[in-house]
């Protein structure tokens, strides 16, 4: 082709006349032109360019060049050698010079429409870089900032930034490009009419241009300056999509690709900008916005759902749309990582999970939503149709949709994480039966293995199963999904504990389990399966088809905590889940029992934590709790039950230890040991005391409680100290209330809380159910179902009652109904091996004496006095052979080989030595009966005594100066005032008077008075006349410092003298100290039981059987009377004193017969 027939004139008139023949000739010549004739034609047009030709313009010649761009160059194989030629180049650069001083409008519109074809046709380098280095790309972004630039030429410089903003991006960017689009280019489009007409639809097409443009330069992984300027300070974009979207809402005409486009780039502009800058999260976040895009994604979202889910559909979406949905969801997770800092953010929170749980809903419920909006799907009646009559949902749906809710869970993982754990999760039923439901198409539809739903279904159900709403529902799939719903869950927790098992003895002492994944998962993983197996018996066979039981493998030893302490918690919450499978279902329990070594462990582990437990308290308290109740699970498996019984380390050495705490020290505790143990274990207490009440069953357990040191006596004293708590009218379930225990540590907490001084109505149930249970035990032991000869003859009722004795005493009556179980169920049984015992063999003795103290202790529940008494035996006057008389018996006698030192291989000598203890114990309990009345009985002889000294008739002699000498029998001379002594005492008065010949001599003989007790009574009688004249009268001044010998002494002789206020004064002293017997130190009791014990020596009455105590004539007699009371209420300590043990030893048969009868006289009851 020769180059005339590719002219200039032939190309401008082609494109005047574009249907000529002689266009579409001129059309083919340019597709076939060689390069040498395009190089040719492009060096005459830069000549005529460069000339300035008259005859060719500007404009022509541009037009001409566009139009061979368009025939030629663009489809042109050969383009990338037409570009590179010297001659087009220096045309592209002549038109680029002009940009900077166009003659006029319409020349600038034809260079910009040039140089927009231009961009949009070619990819060279090379004249791509022309162009940016003749400044074109900066005089096109100066003409759009240009608020006065033609819409035209603004349209052509948007499109061909738009074709090269790719390699045009960083000088774009450098420009500002992304804020002029935004305040100049689209400052006016929401204040444009959307009405369908060909402007308005060239403007929606420039503005979704320019958009795209400005989406284009916005890159979310961009490290630029000016994007992360832009991202950071433009409150302008935002407004801007607001402004459009409440328009795109609200437009009810057609909607335009352009529109949705618009709505897209923008939303897409505004995610990008949240991803790189906090501050647009927190536009974002704030409540107007907030609200908007909250808005705007639920149009959407119905829209969709309309489109996709309902049978007849009265909306279609655009392909934008749901671009532009998944853009809105995108934000909505960029976003969430701020919302803890919102106000009320848990608002936003909960409308997003409820927002996706109703789309979930949606989805699965095809065919029954109909045309319900958002809010309206969450109803359970749908979801119970939909299990009816089957899922809609069809493969194809199925294949379709599961990416976007692949996407769609995974903003709900992340939402449903920032939901304040103090609030009740929202909306669980229905996300559960979601996640059920989503694991059932995927199995019906075979992509268990392959779906992308899987693991996000997984890791909700996880998360899920610590609510007990889910469970319900997920206990109700089918077994198909167990793998799916229960074992990643187990998986977790064996994860944990082979992690734990893994660790050196180092590791594990420093390790924490929060900041540990593995650890912090298997110990929430711990806490899901047992609400799991707490919740129902279907939820807990599941996770036993799905071998949870497995992990009871790798349960540690004892040995292991006390190199872990930060593992405890860990592993305290993996004993309860123990605790609570087999509690909930026999097979469990049998397959345990015979198939695995967690009996071994379960006592390891207990032992270990009652040890340690004083160093790392809450967590091993814990650990022990856990085990109780491991243990508790099989109370009522006879079988497992001796097995936890039978070996060395005994259940009920274990529980003991629990239940007494503070006796490692051999003591029995004091109540405010009780009370400080019971303000941090009370909870363990507790179950230790359910624990032995149901183990008490078994004699096993019998005669290891009898065997542990002072366990008995702590039981009983636990039981009287805290008896009031029975009384209360608050109750427990008994089915439950181990539950009630369990929970009451809450696992949040990492210490114990303190407790109120005013405790909740369930802590005072729970303490009624623990004194219950606590008198439950002592009631089995003690009673010992048929064999009854095990207690006595171990002491145990000695032992038990021991606790009532202690001092100081609890003033109330709670062992009583103890005592009243014994007398109702053994009282029979006593009483007939008590008569089958009395016999003449030694080896019955211990067994005889033994029974007669537990009859005493049985006639404590006596109902009637009529019935103690003929219990003890006190019916008739002779009752040595009775119950009482051989308790005293063995009060006051030895046994005949206790001094034989030489045999000592009778088996009586077991026991001897704590006979006169037992009795003596008894005998001071059965007083505890009177003790009321016989203090009212001590008040009133104090009261008259001190009345009859106070009120006397004696006036003070003044005159001392008439001396008298006595002389005793051993020559020893008394001298004494006469008148004072004659005015005191009528004996004196009438020996002194002159009616008796010794008046008048010098040494009046005294016959069978000692000269000590005489002595002392005229110190007395003149320490009486003094004290007379300046005060009243009173024991403690006159006889201070006064031995109890002494005053014994001065008691006889002041009567043998008749010297009644003397007398008085000395019975007053004894009635003082009886009445503070309570309140003195035991080294000060003792001296008073030793005082009362001389006295009642001293004193009796040698002819009357109870040595006077009745008597209305031995002077003695009151006195007497209320020291033997204050014996026996103190017997087990008088019985300890040198004169108890002398007048034991002195073998005198009247003075034992009269002290035994006069005891049996006190504690006998009136009818």
């Amino acid at each position: 082709m020769e180059s005339s027939q590719l002219s200039l004139t032939a190309i401008y008139h082609a494109i005047n006349n574009p249907y000529s023949s002689a266009a579409t000739t001129c059309q083919a010549n340019l597709a076939m032109a060689s390069i040498k004739i395009l190089d040719h034609t492009f060096n005459k047009w830069y000549s005529y360019a460069k000339g300035n030709n008259k005859k060719w313009s500007t404009t022509k010649l541009i037009r001409c060049l566009d139009y061979i761009l368009t025939h030629s160059i663009s489809p042109s194989e050969l383009q990338e050698t037409i570009l590179k030629l010297h001659s087009f180049r220096s045309c592209i650069a002549w038109i680029l010079r002009l940009l900077d001083s166009p003659n006029d409008e319409a020349q600038l519109q034809m260079i910009v429409k040039f140089i927009c074809n231009l961009l949009e046709s070619v990819t060279s380098s090379t004249i791509l870089g022309l162009v940016q280095h003749k400044h074109g790309v900066r005089r096109i972004a100066q003409l759009l900032a240009c608020p006065n630039t033609a819409a035209a030429v603004r349209f052509y410089c948007i499109r061909g930034l738009l074709a090269q903003s790719e390699y045009y991006r960083q000088e774009l960017l450098d420009l500002n490009m992304p804020q002029v689009i935004t305040n100049t280019v689209l400052k006016d489009f929401d204040k444009q009419s959307l009405d369908d007409n060909s402007v308005q639809k060239r403007e929606l097409y420039e503005a979704a241009m320019a958009c795209r443009l400005l989406d284009h330069l916005v890159q979310k992984e961009s490290k630029q300056s000016a994007v992360l300027a832009y991202a950071q300070e433009n409150g302008q974009l935002l407004s801007l999509w607001i402004s459009v979207s409440r328009r795109y809402m609200t437009y009810t005409g057609p909607l335009s690709k352009n529109l949705a486009l618009i709505m897209y780039y923008l939303t897409n502009v505004v995610y990008k900008c949240s991803v790189l800058s906090t501050e647009m999260r927190k536009r974002m976040t704030s409540s107007t916005t907030e609200q908007h895009c909250f808005g705007l994604l639920m149009f959407l979202s119905q829209k969709w759902c309309h489109q996709h889910i309902f049978t007849e559909s009265t909306s279609s979406t655009l392909p934008e749309e749901e671009r532009t949905l998944l853009r809105l969801l995108n934000l909505s997770l960029t976003t969430a990582d701020v919302l803890p800092q919102v106000p009320s953010y848990d608002t936003v929170v909960y409308k997003m999970v409820h927002y996706l749980t109703c789309f979930f809903v949606a989805f699965l419920c095809q065919g029954v939503i109909t045309e319900q909006v958002f809010p309206d799907w969450l109803n359970p009646h749908f979801c119970i149709e939909v299990e009816e009559r089957g899922y809609m949902v069809d493969k194809a749906t199925w294949d379709q949709h599961q990416h976007f809710f692949a996407f769609l869970l995974d903003i709900y993982i992340h939402y449903i994480q920032l939901y304040p754990q103090d609030r009740l999760m929202p909306k669980v039923y229905f996300i559960a039966w979601s996640l059920k439901s989503f694991l059932l198409l995927v199995h019906n539809f075979e992509q268990l293995d392959q779906s992308p739903l899987v693991p996000r279904l997984m890791k909700l159900v996880v998360f899920f199963l610590h609510d007990p709403k889910a469970i319900e529902v997920f206990s109700n799939s089918p077994t198909v999904l167990s793998e799916y719903i229960w074992s990643p869950t187990i998986q977790l927790a064996k994860q944990g504990l082979e992690f734990a098992a893994g660790l050196s003895d180092e590791e594990a002492r420093s390790i924490e389990v929060k900041e540990t994944a593995t650890l912090y998962k298997a110990d929430r993983a711990f806490v899901s399966l047992e609400l799991v197996a707490k919740h129902n018996a279907k939820a807990c066979e599941r996770l036993v088809e799905c071998n949870v039981l497995e992990l009871i493998d790798l349960l540690p030893m004892g040995d292991r905590l006390q190199a872990a302490p930060s593992l405890l918690t860990l592993y305290a919450k993996f004993v309860r889940l123990i605790a609570t499978l087999t509690g909930r279902a026999a097979f469990i329990r049998v397959r345990l029992r015979d198939t695995s070594d967690l009996f071994v462990k379960i006592k390891s582990l207990l032992g270990a934590s009652i040890d340690y437990k004083k160093h790392f308290m809450d967590g091993y308290h814990k650990i022990i709790k856990g085990c109780l109740l491991v243990i508790l699970s099989f109370r009522y498996d006879e079988s497992s039950m001796r097995q936890w019984l039978s070996s060395e380390d005994s259940i009920t050495s274990l529980t003991l230890p629990i239940l007494f705490p503070w006796a490692r020290q051999a003591r029995i505790a004091e109540v405010h040991d009780i009370h400080m143990h019971l303000h941090s274990d009370k909870d363990l207490m507790a179950l230790a005391s359910i624990l032995l009440e149901q183990a008490s069953i078994y004699p096993l357990c019998v005669r290891q409680v009898i065997e542990y040191d002072m366990a008995l006596p702590n039981l009983c004293k636990l039981i009287v100290t805290l008896g009031s708590f029975a009384e209360s009218t608050a109750t427990v379930d008994n089915d439950h209330w181990e539950n009630t225990l369990l929970d009451q540590v809450e696992e949040k907490q990492d210490t114990l809380k303190e407790e109120t001084n005013a405790p909740s109505e369930n802590n005072t149930a729970v303490m009624r159910q623990y004194v219950l249970s606590l008198r439950g035990a002592a009631i089995r032991i003690l009673e010992s179902g048929s064999n009854i000869q095990a207690p006595i003859l171990s002491n145990a009722y000695t032992l038990f009652f021991q606790a009532i004795v202690q001092r100081p005493r609890l003033h109330n009556d709670n062992h009583k109904l103890i005592c009243a179980s014994l007398y109702q169920h053994k009282m029979d049984d006593f009483q007939k091996l008590y008569r089958f015992a009395q016999t003449e063999d030694d080896s019955a003795l211990k067994l005889y004496e033994m029974t007669a103290v537990a009859i005493g202790y049985a006639t404590l529940g006596a109902p009637s006095s009529s019935e103690w008494n003929a219990s003890l035996g006190l019916e008739s006057e002779d009752n040595s052979k009775s119950v009482f008389g051989s308790i005293c018996q063995m009060l006051v006698y030895n046994l005949e080989y206790e001094q034989d030192v030489t045999n000592t291989n009778r088996l009586d000598t077991v026991i001897t030595p704590l006979r006169r203890n037992a009795a003596a114990q008894v005998v001071e309990i059965l007083a505890m009966e009177f003790a009321p009345a016989w203090y009212d009985q001590v008040s009133s002889v104090a009261t008259r005594n001190e009345q009859g000294f106070q009120q006397h008739d004696f006036q003070p002699i003044d005159n001392m100066q008439d001396q008298v000498a006595f002389i005793t029998d051993d020559q020893q001379q008394v001298v004494g005032c006469r008148p004072l002594l004659r005015a005191v005492s009528p004996i004196f008065r009438a020996l002194l008077s002159s009616e008796y010949v010794e008046s008048g001599m010098s040494l009046i003989p005294l016959h069978d008075v000692t000269y000590h007790s005489l002595k002392d009574l005229v110190q007395i009688i003149h320490q009486v006349n003094e004290d007379s004249k300046t005060a009243l009268l009173s024991p403690d001044r006159v006889l201070a410092n006064t031995s109890w010998t002494h005053v014994v002494a001065i008691l006889q002789i002041s009567d043998r003298f008749g010297c009644t206020i003397v007398k008085a004064l000395c019975e007053n002293w004894v009635v003082n100290n009886i009445k503070e017997m309570e309140t003195k130190s035991s080294d000060e009791r003792m001296v008073c039981l030793e005082g009362m014990v001389w006295l009642y020596r001293q004193c009796r009455d040698p002819i009357e059987r109870d040595g006077g105590i009745s008597s209305d004539t031995w002077p003695f007699s009151t006195i007497l009377k209320e020291s033997l009371k204050t014996i026996v209420q103190y017997l087990t300590e008088a019985c300890q004193t040198p004169e108890f043990m002398k007048m034991v030893q002195d073998k005198n048969a009247d003075e034992l017969e009269a002290f035994c009868d006069g005891i049996a006289k006190l504690i006998k009851k009136s009818k």
